[in-house]
């Protein structure tokens, strides 16, 4: 985006607000009314107590009916949707996509939307499973292991199958044939998906992000974090023009989304690999050039099949559609797949390093060679397809879990996490909105409450969805019980389709509430009365004294530190667990 035209869409922006808010004179209808223009009746304090019409500063919802009975207006609408929705839709451009069906694609929109927890959720997930990686592989220094922590890093955003059958996998790992595999791979993958924060680029002669890639990220971002800046401004400063209008823009659009802003920082600091046609094509590249033991030595793996130690899992089952789909936000169905993948590499590199530090060759006939100082001798590396997979392959008594180890350790932190964000952006909205005159539970307060509790719904359903498609991929077994495998089958495909379905209503639902809020739908009786909390005690506030504008001013206050100070701390908790240490050097 051309600077100069952000500039200008800032300050038209600024300019704006105040008309906006200030388009209802809520005054001179308060004075109407207690003029006695309406009657001597329905007068009461901002506690709903009934007293004089004349000493009013409130009025009973039957008097709102009769006096004022709705604002609904499309005037203000335009100027509203531009200047507070707008700049947070247009962020979501910034999110990564990439799937290879474009349905996914809107999904994934529509799943952020929808719940925020999810997408937080997803995305700890990744940031956790990085570090996780690079602990796995901390005490392996067997030739291409920090190679592997890149590749597997790289491809958590692809459903992936990893190849033991004809000593696949080792000889991937073994064979120095295989060396040049896991560079090009590495290489390869080494690209930004979406731009990212390093002016000067990385380390990798594979790609450069320049100062014109990354200022679109940076724009987004900087714009929104300027609109929420100037909405809390704004309500500030037109504190006692309309108590209920004042922080509509600050406690909806304002704090109800502004997980999207260290999500999308998250996002552009990670890069994740989700170019399904760039992932397919960089693997098939990698494969052309990888090595199997044959009985006469090393040879292509053209030779003998279409298999590969690492390849993209094509699945038809509806009960894996979601680990196909490559956008982040999928990451919570590929998490427990992904464990094992990673286990059968950290399994091999492990038993691999353990036979090399103690100078064990492939070959258990010859002896072994010295090599340089620095790495092993491609001699050690040799040997039949029988002798590659024993080099790789665990102890017999070694039996690994079917779910993977630190499983529920980093799903409780990302849960932990995610729930954080959600509820600090939604909860700072429904604590501003719900003590903003007239006090209580009403239409404004509800529908933040309830785009919060089915966000949390669609994130514990998929969840489950993925335990369950999990349990039913790898536990089931020929003789066992195969009735309780295709129950969980189907029920992880229904909630994941139901969970889905809240999620498009939810999505639909926040942004109906925004755009009734901005056509002042709200500002009716029945809303602004707090009927839906009250009840009979329901009233309209229409003059703020010093205690309500203070107690208001305390709650906006506790509101925005919350949403800033979890956003902030939920963002800084990401950059943790950002680029862990890879591997040591191999050295011999």
């Amino acid at each position: 985006m051309n600077p100069v035209k952000t500039h200008c869409l800032i300050i038209l922006f600024a300019a704006s607000v105040h008309h906006v808010l200030a388009a209802v004179d809520f005054a001179q209808c308060f004075a109407e009314i207690r003029n006695g223009s309406h009657g001597s009746m329905g007068g009461t304090d901002t506690h709903g107590n009934p007293v004089d019409i004349k000493n009013a500063t409130a009025i009973t919802y039957d008097l709102c009916l009769q006096a004022w009975g709705g604002a609904f207006s499309w005037s203000s609408f335009s100027q509203q949707f531009s200047a507070w929705l707008l700049p947070w839709l247009a962020l979501l451009s910034q999110f990564p996509f990439g799937c290879k069906y474009k349905w996914d694609n809107l999904m994934s929109v529509i799943l952020a939307l929808g719940s925020p927890c999810l997408a937080a959720y997803s995305l700890a997930l990744t940031v956790l499973n990085t570090k996780w990686v690079a602990r796995r592989f901390a005490n392996t220094n067997y030739p291409n292991s920090r190679h592997a922590v890149i590749i597997l890093c790289c491809l958590q955003q692809t459903a992936l199958k990893v190849t033991t059958e004809g000593g696949q996998l080792a000889s991937l790992i073994v064979l120095s044939e295989n060396d040049p595999w896991w560079e090009e791979l590495a290489q390869w993958l080494d690209y930004a998906d979406i731009h990212t924060w390093t002016i000067a680029g990385k380390s990798s002669d594979v790609t450069t992000t320049t100062v014109t890639e990354c200022f679109p990220g940076v724009t987004s971002i900087a714009w929104v974090v300027i609109a929420y800046a100037l909405t809390i401004i704004d309500a500030f400063s037109t504190i006692s023009t309309d108590p209920n209008s004042n922080g509509q823009g600050l406690s909806g659009v304002g704090s109800i989304w502004l997980w999207m802003i260290p999500l999308t920082i998250g996002y552009l600091q990670i890069s994740p690999r989700c170019d399904a046609e760039r992932v397919t094509t960089a693997l098939c590249r990698a494969n052309q050039v990888s090595h199997v033991a044959g009985p006469n030595g090393a040879m292509n793996a053209d030779a003998i099949g279409e298999m590969r130690a690492l390849s993209i899992h094509h699945l038809r089952d509806s009960l894996y559609h979601d680990q196909e789909a490559t956008a982040p936000i999928y990451n919570y169905a590929r998490f427990l797949s992904y464990v094992q993948v990673v286990e059968e590499f950290v399994s091999a590199f492990r038993y691999a390093t353990e036979k090399a530090n103690r100078r064990i060759p492939v070959n258990s006939a010859v002896t072994w060679e010295v090599g340089d100082g620095k790495s092993i001798h491609p001699a050690n590396r040799q040997g039949s397809a029988a002798q590659i997979e024993e080099y790789c392959s665990a102890p017999l008594f070694v039996r690994r879990s079917h779910w993977g180890p630190d499983v529920c350790s980093r799903l409780f932190v990302a849960s932990l996490a995610a729930l954080a964000l959600q509820w600090s952006t939604s909860g700072a909205s429904l604590l501003i909105v719900y003590f903003t005159p007239t006090v209580g539970l009403g239409c404004r307060s509800f529908a933040y409450l309830l785009y919060a509790v089915l966000a949390t719904v669609v994130w514990a359903t998929l969840v489950v969805s993925s335990i369950l498609s999990h349990y039913a991929t790898v536990f089931p077994e020929p003789s066992g019980p195969e009735f309780a495998h295709r129950f969980a089958a189907r029920l992880a495909v229904f909630l994941r389709r139901l969970a889905k379905v809240l999620a498009t209503l939810n999505a639909a639902w926040i942004l109906g509430a925004f755009l009734l809020q901005f056509a002042n739908f709200f500002d009716r009786c029945y809303c602004n009365s707090v009927v839906l909390g009250l009840g009979k005690r329901a009233h309209n506030d229409m003059f703020l004294g010093s205690s309500d504008i203070s107690a208001m001013k305390g709650a906006w206050v506790g509101g925005i530190v919350l949403a800033v100070f979890v956003s902030s701390f939920w963002l800084a908790f990401i950059n943790v667990f950002m680029d862990p240490p890879l591997p040591p050097a191999e050295r011999r």
